[in-house]
């Protein structure tokens, strides 16, 4: 490692921390931070050639902790580099100290958080040490007889350590893990659940097109088709169904999803677990067959779009078969997951939406322009969404899941959603038997506030609405329904003080006041 890289011409730091330059002593802190690198840099290093784990390497290991947090990424992108190479080095030691290996872990995950900084071209990490880690620590034959005691945690840091390095995995490394995992792919053996594990943490996704005959397209065809043929909810279905969420996100555009569709979202609402028929089959209270919610949306959101959107003519099915379920009369185990998918699902479209027309461009592949989403095909998304969101504000577990979706729904296409909670908000403001509708409505407008009021939307008539909405609330302030008063006063007021607009109207809004008072 250099000493000091700063002195170098032409020094680019990789990522600093923009808002330390508005500290009153921002001018010292440049030579601070060039002087504790530097005194990070020759102590690690010197730690390591003379093999000194402990104390010194994980001391000054916690130093570079401490000056991520501080400034952020200040360094070159050689250094950058080289520190992830030490500390990938040092973590897949033989007979490393769990708690060592945990702290040098944690770290090393810190350095790879950025991914669009460093590319596959420039950083190459190979995976068999990590996997032999992996198979040591959590498969291993000692710690059940007390010979050996990892941290609770240990599990999830590693598995956080290899999301991180799987991106850097070289071209042949896919070849060699299957040719590691699938003589274990047998239905009738115990050791499926292992191998598809294996396989949906280690298997890298984000890899350059040119790549994928040596990446995905070596395993795609093949687990798809165990997918499509087994029926008997297995307990690894979990872990395949994440793996081809995680593919397409990674890869919108270059896999075609369109033979499989309908299939995917027949499965999806049979993971739902929804009672059927008369007699409300009841279904049993742990399920080994359902998907997590977080990777369902990420599916259905990347196979959204393109020629025909053959993937929203499904999407609008299987919401219109469950909508009834959103209503507040209906309450089971069921309500909590609907009510994420709902949630997720919005919000999940927004960063497609910002990652296709807003994002910085970096060298993971973009998504082909005729695959990305037109307003068309949000209008048709919204569409969908909205009746359920709408049934959804008045759940019994409260309606700040159908809030979140609204709000998201609201960036996307305001047109569409904002009008219908308007017209729902005044009709509660002029009842006085449903007092609880109007909270739910008032809470749902708190998140579509700024879209209320933006400049940059396809609803610029929303601002004339604010004024009535305020004048409206004023009268319900009770400091004696506390509940009711936090929601008028606390949300929608402070969101539109926080808005583009919001302290125009607020004066306008106290300088009625006064004039009524005379």
């Amino acid at each position: 490692m250099t000493v000091d890289a700063n002195t170098e011409e032409g020094f680019v730091a990789q990522k600093e921390i923009v808002y330390n330059a508005l500290l009153p002593y921002a001018d010292r802190l440049d030579s601070e931070a060039d002087g504790l690198l530097a005194e990070i840099k020759a102590n690690l290093s010197q730690a390591v050639l003379v093999r000194e784990l402990w104390p010194g390497a994980a001391f000054w290991c916690r130093k570079l902790f401490s000056y991520l947090k501080l400034y952020g990424r200040r360094f070159s992108k050689d250094d950058h580099v080289l520190f992830i190479k030490l500390l990938y080095e040092l973590v897949t030691l033989s007979n490393l100290e769990p708690y060592m290996m945990q702290s040098y872990a944690r770290l090393l995950i810190q350095l790879l958080k950025k991914k669009e900084l460093l590319s596959r071209d420039e950083l190459q990490l190979p995976w068999r040490p990590l996997y032999d880690l992996y198979e040591r620590v959590v498969y291993s034959k000692t710690e059940h007889l007390g010979l050996i005691w990892f941290p609770n945690s240990v599990d999830h840091i590693l598995k956080a350590l290899v999301k991180s390095c799987r991106l850097y995995f070289p071209a042949s490394s896919t070849r060699e893990m299957l040719d590691e995992w699938r003589p274990l792919l047998c239905v009738f053996d115990v050791a499926m659940q292992k191998a598809i594990s294996n396989m949906e943490l280690f298997l890298p996704t984000i890899t350059p097109v040119e790549e994928h005959s040596q990446g995905f397209q070596l395993w795609f065809d093949e687990l798809m088709t165990l997918w499509m043929s087994v029926q008997n909810q297995p307990s690894w279905e979990g872990h395949l169904v994440n793996l081809f969420a995680r593919l397409a996100n990674d890869n919108i555009g270059y896999v075609d999803w369109t033979p499989y569709i309908p299939t995917i979202f027949t499965r999806i609402l049979r993971s739902l677990n929804l009672p059927v028929g008369v007699s409300h089959m009841v279904t049993p209270r742990y399920l080994t067959n359902t998907y997590d919610t977080g990777h369902l949306v990420l599916w259905i959101t990347a196979l959204l779009g393109g020629p025909g959107n053959p993937a929203q003519k499904e999407l609008t099915c299987l919401f219109n078969s469950i909508a009834s379920f959103y209503h507040p009369s209906n309450h089971g185990r069921w309500q909590s997951r609907l009510m994420r998918l709902l949630q997720r699902l919005p919000a999940c479209v927004v960063r497609r939406v910002h990652r296709e027309r807003h994002a910085t461009p970096c060298w993971i592949t973009l998504v082909p322009e005729c695959q990305r989403l037109t307003d068309e095909d949000l209008g048709q998304f919204t569409r969908s969404l909205s009746g359920a969101a709408l049934l959804a504000m008045y759940s019994k577990t409260g309606s700040t899941d159908a809030a979140y979706a609204l709000q998201n729904l609201a960036l996307l296409t305001p047109e569409l959603i904002i009008p219908p909670v308007l017209e729902k908000t005044y009709a509660a403001m002029e009842t006085l038997t449903e007092p609880h509708t109007l909270t739910a409505t008032l809470s749902c407008m708190i998140g579509m506030a700024r879209s209320l009021v933006s400049t940059n939307n396809s609803y610029p008539e929303g601002r004339a609405h604010v004024v009535p909405l305020l004048m409206g609330s004023l009268p319900g302030v009770d400091p004696n329904d506390f509940s009711k008063c936090m929601v008028r006063t606390d949300g929608f007021w402070y969101r539109l003080f926080i808005s583009e607009f919001g302290s125009f109207y607020l004066h306008l809004v106290w300088s009625y006041r006064r004039e009524e008072r005379g």
